[in-house]
Parts: structure tokens; C-alpha cells; sequence
């Protein structure tokens, strides 16, 4: 398990456990078999096993083919955010950023003020 730092000062708490549950779910869903996923992955059952058991770190190289292969974003994977859901929250969080560049243009320009201000005096 580890945490990421979000812009807005949240965390975001991943866990193996849960991008391994997602992986499985998805690929029941798909009909597709650890035999198949393998294959598609050029590894044995064996080690695609170890992957959905937990034995082999996720966060690995095998990551992104996984992804393609269940048709997913890696993003949906690892934050399990659905594809949407993950497009309305970059939109939000660029709400935001521009709505605090606007409060720093803002800022820039009462110091600037204040600045001239002292200058009189």
C-alpha cells in the first residue's frame, strides 16, 4: 500500500490488494481465463497466477499490458476511478488549478497596489 499527494492536498491511498481484486473482477467480466491472460501476456499461468494471488508487485511492467488487454486506462486499474468518473475528476481539478491562478493574479495585483500605495508616503 502506499499514498500519492493529490493538487489539492488530498491523498490518494492505493492498495495491492484492490488493483488486484479489480484486475481479477475485470477479467472475470471479460470471460477471459488466467490461462488466456497469460498468453496474452507472454508469462506463465503460473506467474499470472502469482500476479492475482499477490506474490508479484503490480506496479510493475506488467501493469500497462494488463490495462490493454482488459480494454481499461491504467488509471482505472490502480485508482479503480471508472473511465468517466476519472475524466470528471481531471475536468474538476482544472476547475481548480485555473480558479487559483485567478486568485494568485488577484494577489499579484493588490501587492502591486499596496506597493505604489507606499511608495506615496
Amino acid at each position: 500500500m502506499f499514498f500519492i499527494s493529490g493538487l489539492d492536498n488530498t491523498f490518494v491511498y492505493m492498495n495491492n490488494e484492490e488493483i488486484r481484486k479489480r484486475i481479477k473482477d475485470k477479467r472475470k467480466a471479460q470471460q477471459l481465463s488466467q490461462s488466456e491472460m497469460a498468453e496474452k501476456l507472454s508469462i506463465s499461468q503460473t506467474a499470472y497466477y502469482k500476479i492475482e494471488k499477490g506474490d508479484t508487485h503490480l506496479i510493475s511492467d506488467h501493469l500497462p499490458k494488463l490495462a490493454s488487454i482488459l480494454q481499461l486506462p491504467e488509471e482505472e486499474l490502480v485508482f479503480g476511478y471508472e473511465t468517466q468518473n476519472y475524466a470528471e475528476i481531471i475536468k474538476e481539478k482544472n476547475r481548480r488549478i485555473a480558479e487559483l491562478e485567478s486568485i494568485i493574479a488577484d494577489k499579484d495585483k493588490i501587492i502591486a497596489l499596496q506597493s505604489e500605495l507606499l511608495k506615496k508616503f
